[in-house]
Formats: structure tokens, C-alpha cells, sequence
């Protein structure tokens, strides 16, 4: 069965667009997928040719809302980039999608900008009957630090399940769209981890969408 996955998190920098399109390349080994760039910057066109990954831009929250399910009948998997900004098309993303995936980055502002996401996420579930099914995951942490433990701590009391898996911060994951490739296509120790963190990130969000936790 088809689903729509969106990367939502009203603050921009936390990584939505690059965990969109390595989300997009690890989906396109199970199905045919298009990433809907929703944000009205624009980021990943090039790089989604770089990949030879099929994207559609579309940030008019009534175009989104007729086009979403035109989109999932096409295809095995939608993922949605969403905008860098607390707009009506966050709202609207959030009525169409399956899972909402919403990347938090271990800092201050941060964390406070990923609680009005949640509170989205949470009158959509209302709305919904109980969907979508969300997960929050930490992005761009670095190993061992007090921020990092007092951030899985503080989002773990949020009301929305994190994620056991964390993507650290890594220069090679900086690096990937302006090499139009995804880390499972780069050379170096670096890039491997990364690629392992991100076939976990995906497997455990995977089983979320999938209903085995």
C-alpha cells in the first residue's frame, strides 16, 4: 500500500531536505518514489537530478491538499519536504501524510521550535483519528555530549515517540548535495557510518509506518 512520508520541522537548518532525499534513494530500492519539495526554497531539485529521483515542487497548501493523494495513487512512496517556516502548509502536509518524521537538532532554539511542530502534529492526530503516525529523531548531534543526553531526555517526555537512532553530525553528510550523491555513494570511513545511521534512522521509522511497534 502506498504511503506519504514528510519531514516537517517549522525551523529551518535542522536537515529536512537532506534526510528527505537520502530517505527518498533508501525508498527507491523498495518502489517507485517522488519527493514533493514543499518548501519554497527549493533545495533538493538539483540534487534529485543528480540522483535521477523524480521530484514535483509544490508549496500552495491547496494544491498540496488536491495533490497528495493524486500522488500516492502513482506511486509507492511520497516523500513530502516540508517548508522551513510554521505555515498553513505544515497543516496541510499533516492532514495527507502517514508518517510525519521530524529531525531535531540537540540546541536550545532547536528544541523549542520542534514543540510547535508537535502541538501541529498532535491537532492533526485529533482531526485524524489518531494519524498521522509521527516520530521525532535527533540530526546533526555530536557523540557523547551533556546536550545530546538532556535532549533525548527532554523529547522523550514529548507525547510524540523519538527515535532510537541519531544522525551525528558528519562533514560528509554536509557535503552530499553539492556532490549530487547520497553517503551510500561516497568513499571513507565517514561515509559509511553515516550510511549505517541512516539504515537505521529509516529501518526503525520503517517498522513505526509499518505498525510492528
Amino acid at each position: 500500500m502506498s504511503k506519504i512520508i514528510a519531514l516537517a520541522n517549522q525551523k529551518g537548518g535542522t536537515g529536512k531536505t537532506t534526510t528527505s532525499v537520502h530517505l527518498a534513494y533508501w525508498l527507491s530500492q523498495r518502489g517507485q518514489v517522488l519527493v514533493v519539495d514543499a518548501d519554497a526554497q527549493q533545495s533538493s531539485t538539483t540534487w534529485l537530478e543528480d540522483l535521477n529521483l523524480k521530484g514535483e515542487i509544490l508549496n500552495d497548501p491547496d494544491e498540496l491538499f488536491d495533490r497528495l493523494p493524486q500522488l500516492k495513487e502513482e506511486y509507492d512512496f511520497v516523500v513530502v519536504d516540508g517548508p522551513a517556516s510554521m505555515s498553513e502548509t505544515t497543516r496541510v502536509i499533516l492532514t495527507r501524510t502517514d508518517l510525519a518524521l521530524v529531525p531535531c537538532r540537540p540546541a536550545g532554539l532547536d528544541m523549542h521550535s520542534s514543540n510547535r511542530v508537535i502541538r501541529l502534529i498532535r491537532q492533526a492526530r485529533d482531526l485524524r483519528g489518531g494519524m498521522p503516525q509521527a516520530a521525532l529523531f535527533l540530526n546533526q548531534a555530536k557523540k557523547g555530549t551533556v546536550l545530546l543526553r538532556e535532549a533525548q531526555a527532554a523529547l522523550a517526555k514529548s507525547g510524540i515517540p523519538l527515535l532510537n537512532e541519531v544522525i551525528y553530525d558528519r562533514q560528509v553528510i554536509t557535503d552530499a548535495p553539492s556532490q549530487g550523491q547520497v553517503v551510500w555513494q561516497m568513499g571513507g570511513s565517514a561515509a559509511k557510518s553515516a550510511a549505517m545511521e541512516f539504515d537505521r534512522l529509516f529501518a526503525e521509522a520503517w517498522e513505526k509506518l509499518s505498525g510492528e511497534n
